[in-house]
């Protein structure tokens, strides 16, 4: 079995609390083990962290809702899954792109818990009105074609009951990061030096649109906005993070430090490389 390192995450007090991972077992052929799987969650401290942080941001919103079936969309390899079954709630996971499910239920399995799977798009959920008890998207918001955002807001809205949360993580428009590929796209030769699913998005009509190949983050205002729309109410936003994905693994220790100041520094912490929000469905 590959196990990842063991993973401390800082507390409120200072103090690091040693958090449970889910076992990777052994077994999985090489061409199905997912690229997001190997080479960040298993990948270098800094993607390991990224990968890890994010999501235990979205699942760590949702304490103090109550247990019961929770969406997990865009849920690829299924870490989220694990998060929220650890967390007491029965886990559902969607994809529109379902390449990675295969790893997702034999990873739910070696983790005791059961990987409900479906293959499905955000803005169209095969499920029933009030459902779910939570919908959570990690890095997933700024994958869904642009068009289709307000309806899969509304979907999430349709499936949740009363009382129930939506928690996402996506990029921070307003970041240093997502500033900076800005800049880039519009300077040739160093668009070149960066893969192109990394650049937001321009005009991409619906027949050339792939989830993977589709980046395009919204402003805060915005999203919020779509939200309220819908019906929500946001209870919390933040951003946080400000590691990039290639620090070296004798330079993470350095970062993670800088990174603890800079995400309590009131104007420099709104930089920050990645939004979480959680928003309510009125009881």
């Amino acid at each position: 079995m590959m196990i990842p390192r063991i993973v401390r995450i800082r507390n409120r007090r200072g103090g690091a609390t040693a958090v449970p991972e889910p076992v990777i077992p052994a077994g999985i052929p090489d061409d199905r083990v997912p690229d997001l799987l190997r080479n960040w969650f298993l990948g270098s401290r800094a993607r390991s962290y990224l990968s890890r942080r994010r999501y235990r941001e979205v699942t760590g919103l949702l304490r103090g809702t109550p247990g019961g079936r929770a969406l997990d969309a865009g849920c690829g390899w299924g870490y989220n899954l694990f998060l929220l079954a650890r967390e007491g709630m029965a886990p559902v996971g969607i994809d529109i792109v379902q390449n990675d499910f295969f790893a997702a239920r034999r990873i739910a399995s070696a983790n005791g818990y059961e990987a409900v799977l479906a293959g499905a798009d955000v803005s169209a959920l095969p499920f029933a009105a009030n459902t779910f008890t939570a919908v959570t998207a990690v890095e997933t918001f700024e994958h869904v074609f642009e068009p289709d955002r307000a309806l899969a807001v509304r979907e999430a809205w349709r499936v949740l009951r009363p009382g129930g949360a939506l928690a996402i993580s996506t990029p921070n428009y307003h970041s240093i990061v997502e500033t900076g590929k800005r800049v880039i796209v519009r300077i040739g030769v160093l668009k070149r030096l960066f893969p192109t699913m990394c650049y937001p998005a321009g005009s991409v009509r619906r027949e050339e649109y792939h989830p993977y190949r589709y980046h395009k983050p919204a402003p805060r205002g915005e999203i919020a906005r779509m939200l309220a729309d819908a019906g929500f109410r946001v209870e919390r936003a933040r951003t946080v993070i400000f590691i990039w994905k290639n620090v070296p693994d004798p330079l993470f220790p350095l970062a993670r430090f800088l990174e603890s100041i800079l995400e309590r520094v009131p104007l420099a912490k709104e930089l920050g490389s990645t939004l979480v929000l959680l928003a309510r469905k009125p009881a």
